[in-house]
C-alpha cells in the first residue's frame, strides 16, 4: 500500500487472476486498527507484508471500503485512516460490514480501463518536465493534490504513460520518470497522443479476468 504515491503503484496494470475475500480485507483492516486505526505510507509494507498482502490485494482491498465508506485517505494521500464506525467494531462486526462493502460490487469486477481526459494527461506529463522530468514520492505529495489530481486519475494516467512507453517506474516504485523521447517531445503533441492510446485501450487490452470470491456458506 502505497498510499503517499498511489500513481506509483503499477502493479495494478497488469493483474493476474486474483481472488479477494473479505476475510483477506479483515487482516488489512485489523493491521490498521492496532496501529491506531490509521497507517502512513511508509509504516504499510512492514505491517502488512508479513501478512501475505501484495500491492495489489491491497489496493482493491482499500477502492473497496474506500467506495463504502469504511476508510479515508488524508489530503495529501499519505495516510489511511479507518472510520470511527469501523475502528470501533468488534471482528464479527467489522468482518459484517466489509462483507456487505464487498456484495455491494459486482461478482466479477468489469474490465479495468483509465478513465481519464487527455488534457489532464497533458497536465500531468507538464508537470513532470517541470520537475526534470522525474516524479518522486515526495514530489508527488507536494505538487498533485494542489493541482486536484485525486489518487484514482493520477493512477489511469500513470497507467497509461508506463504501459505506452511514454514513462517508467523505478523497481521500488519510488520514482516516476518520463522516457528521453517523452521528455523532449513538443507538449502540444502530449493530449493527442494520450486520446489515441485511451481510444485503443479495449482493443489493444484483454481482459484480466479478475474475480471476487464470495463467502462459503456456513
Amino acid at each position: 500500500m502505497k498510499i503517499a504515491a498511489p500513481t506509483l503503484i503499477l502493479s495494478l496494470l497488469a493483474a493476474p487472476a486474483l481472488a479477494f475475500t473479505p476475510e483477506r480485507a479483515a487482516l488489512m483492516v485489523d493491521a490498521i486498527r492496532a496501529n491506531e486505526c490509521a497507517m502512513a505510507s511508509d509504516q504499510a509494507e512492514a505491517a502488512l507484508g508479513p501478512l501475505g498482502l501484495d500491492a495489489v490485494e491491497v489496493q482493491a482491498f482499500v477502492d473497496t471500503l474506500y467506495g463504502a465508506g469504511l476508510v479515508s485517505i488524508s489530503a495529501d494521500m499519505s495516510v489511511l485512516s479507518l472510520q470511527p464506525i469501523l475502528c470501533n467494531a468488534g471482528d464479527d462486526a467489522a468482518l459484517a460490514m466489509i462483507t456487505q462493502a464487498f456484495a455491494a460490487q459486482e461478482t466479477s469486477i468489469e474490465v479495468w480501463r483509465p478513465e481519464f481526459e487527455p488534457a489532464r494527461g497533458a497536465e500531468l506529463i507538464a508537470t513532470l518536465r517541470g520537475l526534470d522530468c522525474v516524479l518522486t514520492e515526495d514530489a508527488a505529495q507536494d505538487a498533485l493534490p494542489p493541482l486536484g489530481f485525486t489518487p484514482i486519475e493520477t493512477r489511469d494516467i500513470v497507467a497509461v504513460l508506463v504501459d505506452s512507453d511514454m514513462a517508467s517506474v523505478t523497481e521500488d516504485g519510488s520514482e516516476l520518470r518520463l522516457t528521453e523521447a517523452t521528455c523532449a517531445a513538443d507538449p502540444e503533441s502530449d493530449a493527442p497522443a494520450l486520446a489515441a492510446l485511451l481510444a485503443a485501450w479495449d482493443e489493444t487490452h484483454p481482459a484480466p479476468g479478475v474475480v471476487i470470491e464470495e463467502r462459503a456458506s456456513e
